[in-house]
C-alpha cells in the first residue's frame, strides 16, 4: 500500500464553514488523521445545499449536505460541547497526543473556552496551533465579525474586480476563505518542519485580509512605488493586452498574449499584421494603456466568427486561448476527466456523489479518498475509546450529560 504523505500527523479540527474545513481537508486527503470536532448538534454547514431529499436516511437529517461532504471527506467526526467542563477536559487530553490544533472562531473565543495557545502549549509544548480569522488575532479590526466578502472588500480585491462604472463586485467563489485556507496549510507545514528540527511547537495567526492582500499581484507596488491607483479592469490582465475575454459570434473567448512575440503571433492569427507595425501598439505598455480601445478593434474581427473558429485561428499561431466553461462543462471536460481529477464517493445518506478531487498530483504519495464525511458524532466511541480509553457505557453517559 502506498505510504501517505502526511501519515502520522494528527489534527484536531475545531473549524466551521469553509476556511478551516478546506484547510483541514488538504491534510486529510494527504493522509493526516483529522479529527473534526463539532458541537453535539453538528456544525452549521450541514444544512447547506445541495441536500438529498428529506426523509431519506432515517435519523441523519443533518448528514444530507453534499457541500459538507465535499469539505469534510476523509475526516473522523466527534462531538464536544466545549461549554461543558468535561468536554474541555476531553479536548485537552486529545491535545496531549496530537500535532495540530486548527480553529477559526472569532479572536478571543478560544481564550474564553480555556483552550487558547497559552494553555495548550503547557499541555503539549510540541503542539502547532493555527487560528484563521478575518483580520488576525490582534489589531484594530481583530474583534470585527468577518466573512469571505469582508476579506475581499478590505483587501482591495473588490476595488479592482468588475467593470468601470459598475458596483463593487465580489468574485464568484469564496476566495477570501479558500486563499486563507491554503496559506494556513502552508504555514502549518512550515511550523511542523520547524518542530521537526527543534522540537518546538508554535502559534500560527492567519488573517484572511492579509492573505488576500498578498495575492493582489502588482497592485500594491503600483500604488506605493508608481503612484497608480488601480480600478476595475474587467477581464483584462494587469500588465498585458490583449489578455481578456473577447466577444465572438456565439459567445466569448479568452485570448492572452505576453510580450511582443505573442502579440505578433496574435496579429498574424487574426489577419491584422498592420496592427503589429502600428506605432501605437509598439510596446506592451502602450497596448495596455489602450486596452479598452484595442478590445473594440479586436471584437470587430472576432464577432465575425464563432468561438471555435477564433480558437482554431489562435491555435494555428500558438496564441493562448480558451473557451469559457460553465460548471456543467467543467464537470464534463474530457481533459479533467482523463486526468482523473474528479472523485466519486459513496455516502451512506447522500449516495453516490461526484466531487472535486486533488488539485496536485504527487508521484509517490498521491492523495486518496478513504472515507466519506462523518455523520454527526459518528466516531465518538471509536476516537474516545482508542485514544482516551473511555468505555462505550461512559460515552453513552457523556452523551446523556450533554458533554458530547
Amino acid at each position: 500500500m502506498t505510504k501517505k504523505a502526511l501519515e502520522g500527523i494528527r489534527v484536531l479540527d475545531l473549524t466551521r464553514v469553509l476556511a478551516g474545513p478546506y484547510c483541514s481537508v488538504l491534510f486529510a486527503d494527504l493522509g493526516a488523521e483529522v479529527i473534526k470536532i463539532e458541537p453535539p448538534e453538528g456544525e452549521m454547514i450541514r444544512d447547506n445545499p445541495p441536500r438529498v431529499e428529506t426523509g431519506k436516511g432515517g435519523p441523519h437529517d443533518r448528514s444530507r449536505s453534499a457541500y459538507f461532504l465535499s469539505l469534510n471527506r476523509n475526516k473522523y467526526g466527534i462531538t464536544l460541547n466545549l461549554k461543558h467542563p468535561k468536554a474541555v477536559s476531553i479536548f485537552k487530553d486529545l491535545v496531549k497526543i496530537s500535532d495540530v490544533v486548527l480553529e477559526n472562531y472569532a479572536p478571543g473565543v478560544m481564550k474564553r473556552l480555556g483552550i487558547d495557545y497559552e494553555v495548550l502549549k503547557e499541555i503539549n509544548p510540541r503542539i502547532v496551533m493555527c487560528g484563521i480569522s478575518g483580520f488576525g488575532q490582534w489589531g484594530p479590526y481583530s474583534g470585527k465579525i468577518a466573512f469571505d466578502i469582508s476579506a475581499q472588500a478590505t483587501s482591495g480585491l473588490m476595488s479592482v474586480t468588475g467593470y468601470p462604472g459598475t458596483p463593487p463586485t465580489r468574485v464568484g467563489t469564496s476566495l477570501g476563505d479558500i486563499n486563507a485556507a491554503v496559506h494556513a496549510a502552508f504555514a502549518i507545514m512550515a511550523a511542523l518542519w520547524h518542530r521537526e528540527r527543534t522540537g518546538e511547537g508554535q502559534y500560527v495567526d492567519v488573517s484572511m485580509q492579509e492573505a488576500m492582500v498578498s495575492i493582489l499581484e502588482g497592485a500594491i507596488a503600483r500604488w506605493t512605488v508608481g503612484g497608480e491607483l488601480m480600478g476595475p479592469i474587467g477581464s483584462h490582465n494587469t500588465n498585458e493586452s490583449p489578455f481578456a475575454a473577447y466577444r465572438c459570434k456565439d459567445g466569448y473567448i479568452i485570448i492572452a498574449t505576453v510580450g511582443n512575440e505573442h502579440w505578433e503571433r496574435f496579429c498574424r492569427a487574426i489577419g491584422k499584421m498592420e496592427w503589429f507595425t502600428d506605432p501605437k501598439n509598439e510596446t506592451k505598455g502602450l497596448r495596455w494603456a489602450r486596452k479598452w480601445e484595442l478590445a473594440k478593434e479586436i471584437e470587430e474581427v472576432t464577432t465575425q466568427y464563432t468561438v471555435k473558429e477564433v480558437g482554431e485561428m489562435m491555435d494555428r499561431e500558438r496564441v493562448a486561448n480558451s473557451p469559457i466553461f460553465n460548471i456543467q462543462q467543467v464537470v464534463e471536460d474530457p481533459h479533467l476527466n482523463e486526468r482523473g481529477y474528479f472523485v466519486e464517493i459513496d455516502h451512506p445518506i447522500i449516495g453516490r456523489a461526484k466531487l472535486s478531487g486533488f488539485p496536485f498530483k504527487l508521484s509517490k504519495t498521491p492523495g486518496q479518498i478513504e472515507r466519506t464525511s462523518p455523520l454527526v458524532g459518528e466516531h465518538n466511541e471509536a476516537v474516545l475509546g482508542k485514544y482516551l480509553k473511555i468505555r462505550k457505557d461512559d460515552v453513552k453517559k457523556l452523551r446523556e450529560e450533554g458533554v458530547i
